[in-house]
């Protein structure tokens, strides 16, 4: 048996638990009016989302519908994001808790009706992967879009620790190198590490580990 401060405690953990969760989970709230949402688009970075439905004057109950874009029937609803009740005038409604990740949605109610609208999910950084061999990268070259970056960096065979460089073509000094692209902790055979989040504007850059060591290898950016 429980005594009341074994109780109490883990009542306690459990509220930690759940107030932990709920803190990842955002609150979206969209309302409609006769005809259509009165938000046009949205642009989230993935993650767990739950949306409040709010019918403000719409004369019969409505709904919500999240769909990939391009494929909006029935069987291509994501489930998660229908309203848990029909949503009556001056009422709102939750959804469960919908998980997007990167790509393009669309949202809308058929029962208002209204057009479709953008939902964008982006996600806040691009991940690469680039292995070691022994005195080579196995990616030859690198071509990327502007954008934030992290670079996992992996040791295939290389015998001792390996690092990973970045640096703008023709200016490879130490001084010049960006030190964003440095891995977190040295990548021993076997294992990897990533870099912290790198931007990258556009030019012309190279990549290179000076402990294999390995040649400098293009990076262009546009």
């Amino acid at each position: 048996m429980f005594n009341s401060k074994t109780f109490s405690l883990l009542i306690a953990i459990a509220f930690l638990f759940t107030s932990t969760i709920n803190a990842q989970v955002q609150k979206i709230n969209l309302g409609q009016t006769p005809g259509e949402f009165t938000i046009k688009s949205l642009s989230l970075s993935p993650g767990e989302y739950q949306f409040e439905i709010a019918n403000n004057g719409v004369d019969r109950e409505v709904g919500f519908v999240l769909a990939p874009k391009g494929k909006t029937d029935q069987a291509s609803h994501i489930k998660e994001a229908y309203v848990k009740a029909p949503v009556k005038n001056g009422t709102s409604s939750l959804t469960s808790v919908v998980k997007l990740s990167a790509g393009e949605y669309v949202y809308f109610c058929p029962l208002n009706p209204t057009d479709q609208y953008q939902l964008t999910v982006e996600a806040p950084y691009k991940k690469i992967s680039l292995e070691q061999v022994k005195g080579a990268f196995t990616t030859e070259k690198l071509a990327l879009e502007a954008g934030d970056y992290e670079f996992e960096i992996v040791n295939n065979g290389v015998d001792h620790e390996v690092g990973f460089v970045v640096a703008p073509k023709g200016k490879t000094d130490p001084a010049n190198h960006i030190k964003a692209a440095y891995v977190k902790s040295p990548v021993k055979n076997g294992t990897s590490s990533t870099t912290n989040v790198v931007t990258l504007t556009p030019g012309n850059y190279v990549y290179f580990c000076p402990l294999n060591p390995t040649k400098e290898y293009e990076l262009v950016v546009k």
